[in-house]
């Protein structure tokens, strides 16, 4: 009765929240007291009641917005209290505010205030330059230097071999006089720079704005002070009540050109060489080396340190230190990363997308398409079954997006009204259930909107019953994209070599080829494999039971990792690879004979030329908890559920025409609950054993529940 109940009368906090920025600030025609005196001032309801009246009658969870960022920012009280008010007015409603932490984007600056106040945060990164000509010595050698300041300098014997530190030639007029020793030579300097020209932090839809490193825990914390310690103390009662939680959008590294660039860039805090070679026991700045030029020994090591450190330095000094002081509020951190569809763009904007995901309460993405087709494409990641993953395994099962048009309106078309209730239903399908919007919502009726917010409330109040069929899991190849990707000097840095084009094609390819084939999944990395108990012919991970484990192109594997693959194996867990076995240990860069570790030989699914998985599914390792029959059916994306009893299936067809077919599960009856109409009928299904065949007609870009009986 519950679940009837939620689904004809759901929750409007279930619905969407618009984005309104500097809007929920109340005006002093509001009519709210915004002036401490006890009492309003008398002017009749102003815009700001009047969108508070609007958002309500059309039924919208509630509001995204910040302070209005003027110029006595951070410390003019009059916009702080105009805020309060605002914030206050929404909640009075029953509508609930997300709090967006930054003034545009990217989040860090506080609308430039930390780095204005405190120029000693302002991000710097290791511009990389290898001269081309080969020096050979023993000589003498002079060279000027790039960037603002050298940090190291070495000479790269031509042979492979360790690299030479040659920066204490360096003199106080910035030259370099290199006494170069008997052999050939590269010369090979890294000088640090403010990271500006061509990055996001000068390219961004926002304003070129000065930017600080994630890494610079005291950076951090003074964002905290003037953003969140603010809300706080002017809303911090309404903290975990009508304000949910705090959003951060798309921080990032930006050691990395939009345009095309001149010399690679790596990331830089001036903390990093005496922490890194704390931790691994050698020079920062070789591992820099091997990760720039591919040069030197235990190059698949010193590039996977590099990455890793740097992961772990932007997952605890920015992700991590928002959320400790969120979980001390009673608040949650969430918000979105940038550029989620590329595994190789999360190892240059963050080292690791998947370690900083772990470090938000309720992650998100970024969804700037609306267009069904553009939804649908296979050649990137998949991102919202990617954080809605990060969400079921690590945190609460709680996910959003900031969902938009903004492609087709910036070229220049009208979204179709359809498709937004798409959009809703691939969110919803793949694990995404808060829906922040950048919609303008032109040329809809109130009716309209009404009916949308109950159709996106309807759709995600169910689908949080139980917990998602995910018994097969999916490695995030870190290992093997850390040891492929080369820093680029293209545009938005991408790497075009075949390797990491390989790594990065077939991860997506084979997570698609997962979802069109009705598959609920999880993305795993090599901690989670190890840190799994093997139980009942399962990998067990946070409540979770893996029977089998897809590795999608990962040539580069830590041996215990191997080993850990091989018990399960034993134990009776499917082990399918895809494209390759792996061949290299992550650890030192030597050979892994894999398939020497197992008991019975692991699957290996060949790919084509455009990285798709052939022969997935004729392993018999992956299991379906549903079947689809029917034309179209790889268009319709699912959402299974386990609740008790009960199995919840969540099918969204994302093509222009009707779906006919069948729905095959285990179960003895079925309802099923539309959220166009409301409605919950029963169907005519038919049994066979322990199965359960439903009749399905499902409109086009329109999604259907089905309340299945065990």
């Amino acid at each position: 009765m519950s679940i009837r109940t939620e689904f004809t009368s759901p929750d409007r906090k279930y619905g969407i929240y618009q984005i309104i920025h500097g809007g929920v600030a109340a005006s002093p025609s509001s009519g709210a007291d915004i002036t401490g005196q006890g009492k309003p001032p008398p002017h009749s309801p102003g815009a700001a009641d009047r969108r508070r009246d609007y958002f309500e009658r059309c039924g919208f969870a509630g509001v995204v917005g910040n302070v209005p960022y003027g110029d006595g920012f951070p410390d003019d009280e009059y916009e702080w209290l105009a805020t309060e008010a605002g914030i206050r007015g929404y909640i009075k409603r029953g509508m609930r505010v997300w709090l967006y932490d930054e003034k545009g984007y990217p989040s860090g600056t506080a609308g430039g205030v930390v780095v204005e106040r405190n120029p000693e945060y302002i991000a710097k990164g290791l511009v990389c330059y290898e001269y081309w000509r080969t020096i050979s010595g023993p000589c003498k050698y002079r060279a000027d230097t790039p960037g603002d300041r050298l940090v190291c300098a070495m000479l790269l014997p031509i042979d492979g071999s360790e690299p030479k530190d040659v920066t204490h030639f360096l003199g106080s007029d910035g030259v370099l006089r290199l006494e170069v020793p008997p052999g050939n030579w590269h010369l090979f300097m890294m000088s640090e720079r403010r990271l500006f020209d061509g990055t996001h932090a000068a390219e961004s839809y926002s304003e070129p704005r000065n930017y600080i490193s994630l890494s610079d825990r005291d950076a951090v914390k003074e964002f905290i002070a003037v953003t969140h310690e603010k809300y706080a103390k002017y809303l911090g009662d309404e903290f975990g009540r009508g304000i949910p939680a705090f959003f951060t959008d798309e921080p990032s590294l930006i050691s990395w050109t939009i345009r095309h660039g001149v010399y690679p860039i790596l990331p830089w805090h001036p903390s990093y060489p005496k922490e890194f070679e704390e931790k691994y026991g050698y020079s920062f700045f070789l591992a820099a080396a091997a990760v720039v030029t591919g040069r030197g020994p235990d190059v698949t090591k010193r590039r996977c340190d590099f990455w890793e450190f740097v992961a772990d330095s932007v997952a605890e000094g920015f992700f991590g230190t928002i959320q400790d002081w969120c979980r001390a509020h009673n608040i949650k951190s969430s918000g979105h990363m940038l550029a989620e569809e590329r595994l190789q763009s999360h190892v240059y904007s963050y080292g690791s997308m998947y370690k900083c995901a772990c470090r938000m309460d309720w992650p998100g993405i970024d969804q700037l398409n609306t267009e069904p087709g553009a939804l649908m494409n296979q050649d990137i990641i998949p991102i919202a079954r990617l954080l809605a993953s990060f969400a079921d395994v690590y945190g609460e099962g709680e996910a959003f997006t900031e969902f938009s048009d903004h492609v087709t309106r910036m070229a220049g078309r009208v979204a179709d009204k359809r498709w937004t209730y798409a959009s809703v239903g691939w969110h919803i399908a793949q694990g995404i259930n808060n829906f922040t919007s950048y919609y303008s919502f032109a040329g809809w009726a109130e009716d309209e909107l009404r009916h949308l917010n109950l159709y996106t409330a309807r759709c995600g109040q169910i689908m949080r019953h139980g917990k998602r069929a995910s018994t097969t899991a999916v490695l995030y190849p870190e290992a093997a994209i850390w040891s492929a990707y080369t820093p680029s000097v293209a545009a938005n840095a991408i790497d075009h070599s075949t390797q990491t084009l390989r790594i990065d094609q077939t991860f997506a390819r084979t997570s698609w080829e997962l979802l069109k084939q009705h598959v609920d999944f999880d993305y795993l990395d090599e901690d989670a494999i190890l840190e799994g108990e093997i139980e009942s012919g399962a990998l067990r991970f946070r409540g979770r039971q893996y029977s089998c484990i897809v590795l999608p192109s990962a040539n580069v594997l830590r041996r215990a990792t191997v080993e850990k693959l091989a018990k399960a194996s034993a134990a009776g867990v499917g082990v399918v690879c895809v494209g390759c076995y792996p061949d290299t240990a992550r650890e030192d860069g030597g050979p892994i004979n894999f398939t020497a570790y197992f008991e019975r030989m692991p699957a290996l699914c060949d790919i084509d030329e455009k990285y798709s998985p052939r022969g997935l599914f004729e392993t018999g390792l992956i299991k379906r908890h549903i079947t689809l029959t029917g034309q179209g059916a790889g268009m319709v994306l699912s959402h299974v559920r386990h609740e008790g009893s009960q199995t919840l299936v969540f099918l969204c067809n994302m093509a222009d025409e009707p779906y006919e077919g069948e729905l095959i599960a285990e179960g003895a009856t079925a309802e099923i609950a539309d959220p166009n109409t409301g409605e919950i009928a029963p169907t005519n299904a038919a049994t066979c054993g322990s199965g359960i065949t439903v009749p399905l007609k499902i409109e086009p870009l329109l999604s259907k529940i089905i309340i299945i009986e065990r």
